[in-house]
């Protein structure tokens, strides 16, 4: 017989409940996982060297599953689908189960959940909202498990969706829902204890399978909470579970384009991109963390926000994450460029490489969000984001012409002919001629067909649609930037020299793939570039204050960046490299002629002119 407890103070019984039991549970069972051989064998990648024991999910469901009942907050739909995949995941983690068994039996689970407490009204038919549910709930059940895949990863990311489900269903006065969501954030929060690196137990499947069924069964309660827009009830649970879900997408796309099979395991996931470019652990598990944060909170303000204000703002979004993407995606060919893959590929792998990097399809479908963006976000800047149904109607009548005469002026200034990864200042001219160009085609069109629209509105798409081409274009080099600004730095190197020749080395490095490099700064004899900057590095000394350099950047590289260099600072460089220890590189950039074909470009053809065609790079 359990205690009457309170309304009011359900949710705070059902936390600390679930997280005492949790934190009590959880040694024993990594004791039996222990003995019983139910262990993750040594990873991979060397974070783990010894095995360390599953089962983690068992002390989490059981918990969350006892501290509802204590507070009368447990459905039976929750109960029976919780242990029916507890019972999966054991099973899994003690013998593996192969993927097509395991695939029925969560299809099964899903259907006796929605058995019990049916589907949400997500469509005007009961039989498509009962896929459409179903769908949604495989698919977090499926991205939850796949995002386990560091230390306190999977354990973080769920502690904070839970919270978010927590916050909207108490605003909505939903205690039942509130009390659901706060245990789980309770019994994540007790087993973080245990699961933060260096993790001491996994959740293994036990935990990741169900837990992915509840988190995605409150994500889709709680996007059904708001009176303001139907759209919430779509929106706001995709951007609950957007981290998990944009993760699996991301590693299917990856592998149908490299012709791998989907449902292999591999280190090809998100947060393993980050670890291979020096992301450390905690570091990258962090920022996930901090992604989920994000998302979570728009999905807050998306239940809570009029209809008008959502619809007008989902683009941005849309462009946002769709841009975030393309760049893990595109972190798939860090080490085979999509040119060199497609020769040995067919079939869909053939045809996803030619549409998205040769026909450029993927920039234009993510165009497809920002061209909406920038003209919705025209209007909201100019009504000071006072926008009602009417004008929005009026405006979603409008887009089909957005879309056309915008593309067409992409297609006319070559918007489509850059390359993301090597975005420089030619392509800035033409991503805003582009925007220029689409902002005179909508003036001239508004002439014929009646478009939304006013000179004031017609400057500020073209602002915005700059703003967001340049953006996305250039996407990738700022987040490869950021990425190396986190990442812990296999060479650190200090560059020799501070004119055109050591500036196209630094940034040679910055855009160098797969190289874990960090420049610390500059050095140069001229003292009148004594702490200047160059490429955003300091010039910090001379070659006399090397010792000193030393002592505050401790680089282990130089990299001689000058056209010559006098004898005795030659002598004084590679006395000072010997004594310490350190390696020591010239950068240079030659031209040769190209001789007959097999001859290298090193060595000029016979009556050749030096200096014409081919170049070479030597760091």
């Amino acid at each position: 017989m359990f205690i009457v407890i309170s309304p009011p103070l359900r949710p705070l019984v059902a936390t600390l409940v679930a997280m005492l039991l949790t934190i009590v549970t959880t040694p024993p069972l990594k004791r039996m996982a222990l003995r019983l051989g139910v262990t993750a064998p040594p990873s991979d990648d060397g974070r783990h060297h010894e095995a360390t024991p599953l089962l983690g999910g068992v002390a989490i469901v059981i918990s969350i599953l006892i501290a509802l009942a204590a507070v009368h907050s447990l459905s039976l739909g929750m109960l029976a689908g919780s242990i029916g995949l507890l019972a999966v995941g054991v099973i899994d983690d003690a013998v593996a189960f192969r993927a097509l068994p395991k695939l029925l039996s969560q299809i099964a689970i899903v259907a006796i959940v929605l058995g019990v407490e049916g589907p949400l009204h997500l469509a005007p038919w009961h039989w498509l909202n009962a896929l459409l549910t179903g769908f949604f709930l495989l698919a977090t059940i499926n991205a939850f498990n796949l995002i386990d895949g560091l230390d306190g990863l999977a354990t973080g990311i769920g502690i904070v969706i839970a919270v978010a489900c927590g916050v909207i269903a108490l605003v909505n006065n939903q205690t039942a829902l509130g009390c659901r969501a706060l245990a789980i954030a309770g019994a994540l929060c007790g087993f973080l204890l245990y699961n933060a690196t260096p993790a001491s137990i996994f959740m293994g499947d036990s935990g990741a399978l169900p837990l992915g069924l509840i988190l995605g069964l409150l994500a889709l309660h709680a996007g059904d909470l708001s009176g303001n827009s139907r759209l919430s009830r779509y929106v706001a649970p995709m951007l609950l579970m957007l981290v998990p879900l944009l993760d699996t997408a991301i590693v299917s796309v990856s592998r149908m384009a490299t012709g791998k099979p989907i449902s292999r395991r591999g280190l090809d996931h998100s947060h393993h991109k980050l670890l291979a470019l020096g992301v450390a652990e905690p570091t990258a598990v962090g920022l996930f963390w901090i992604v989920t944060a994000a998302t979570s909170a728009l999905a807050v303000a998306v239940v809570m926000i009029p209809h008008p204000l959502l619809l007008s703002t989902l683009p941005m979004v849309a462009g946002l994450f769709g841009a975030i993407a393309l760049f893990m995606v595109d972190l798939t060919f860090d080490r085979t460029s999509p040119g060199a893959a497609i020769a040995e590929l067919r079939g869909l792998a053939h045809a996803i490489l030619t549409f998205s990097y040769k026909r450029r399809l993927a920039e234009a479908l993510l165009d497809l969000a920002l061209i909406p963006a920038a003209y919705f976000g025209a209007f909201l800047i100019r009504l000071d984001f006072r926008i009602n149904d009417a004008l929005m109607n009026s405006l979603l009548l409008c887009v089909p012409w957005v879309l056309a005469t915008t593309y067409a002026a992409f297609m006319m200034s070559g918007v489509y002919r850059g390359i993301w990864r090597y975005a420089s200042v030619s392509d800035l001219l033409r991503l805003t001629i582009g925007a220029v160009l689409a902002g005179a085609f909508l003036v001239l069109i508004s002439m014929i067909v009646r478009i939304e629209l006013s000179g004031s509105i017609a400057v500020l798409y073209v602002i915005l649609l700059a703003n967001f081409l340049v953006a996305s274009r250039f996407s990738f080099r700022a987040l490869r930037r950021g990425i190396a600004l986190l990442a812990v730095a296999d060479r650190r190197v200090l560059i020799v020299g501070a004119d055109e020749l050591a500036e196209a080395a630094a940034r040679y490095l910055a855009v160098a793939r797969g190289a874990r490099t960090k420049i610390v700064g500059f050095v140069d004899n001229d003292a009148m570039k004594l702490g200047k900057l160059v490429h955003g590095r300091q010039v910090m000394g001379s070659l006399e204050d090397l010792e000193q350099i030393l002592l505050a950047t401790n680089f282990n590289e130089l990299l001689v960046a000058v056209d010559s260099l006098p004898r005795e600072m030659t002598l004084l460089l590679w006395e000072f490299a010997n004594r310490h220890h350190l390696s020591v590189r010239r950068f240079s950039i030659r031209l040769n002629d190209m001789g007959p074909a097999g001859e290298s470009d090193l060595v000029p053809a016979p009556g050749a002119n030096r200096g014409a065609a081919g170049g070479q790079v030597v760091a």
